[in-house]
């Protein structure tokens, strides 16, 4: 898989750099491309792990469907590959969009639930990102998610994006 559409600024490739080799925090401005940033490591953890996944988890649908569309616009991967799930989506389609797609950008409480309920598994991702993660508490859906991921992932990777820590 390769980029498309866009140029990554030196820092963000820094800032991979890093993600690459651990769990990141990344803290940037609105408009400085947290999400670019996550761009490139999707792409850098899906080449590195074949056949894996990864999930984006991001507050709201309207943020959910902008992120969708941004990873359409900058990876060579076919559209369908590229998903939106929320929680209009029923379970039982859900639990097919999760072994067809390849990057599943969701909100944290349809993940949660399907971890709950077994429609995911969480063995097949290697890069899990938390969009807003200023917004993640001790119970709140992303921290569920993140600490299911961290029990159960196989090549782990987190990558957590905020403008305000």
């Amino acid at each position: 898989m390769n980029l498309k559409n866009f140029n990554p600024r030196k820092y963000q490739e820094e800032i991979v750099e890093t993600a690459k080799k651990r769990n990141t925090l990344v803290v940037l401005p609105t408009g400085l491309g947290k999400t670019k940033v996550a761009i490139l490591l999707t792409k850098e953890r899906l080449n590195q792990f074949q056949a894996t996944k990864a999930a984006i988890l991001t507050p709201t649908k309207p943020l959910a469907s902008q992120i969708q569309k941004e990873f359409q616009e900058c990876l060579d991967l076919a559209p369908e590959k590229i998903v939106l799930l929320t929680g209009a989506v029923s379970p039982e389609k859900r639990r097919g969009i999760y072994e067809e797609s390849q990057i599943i950008v969701a909100t944290p409480q349809t993940v949660q639930e399907d971890i709950e309920k077994n429609r995911i598994n969480l063995e097949q991702f290697s890069l899990l990102v938390i969009d807003e993660a200023h917004r993640s508490r001790e119970k709140f859906a992303n921290t569920v998610v993140a600490k299911a991921y961290e029990e159960r992932g196989k090549n782990k990777r987190i990558l957590a994006l905020t403008d305000s820590p």
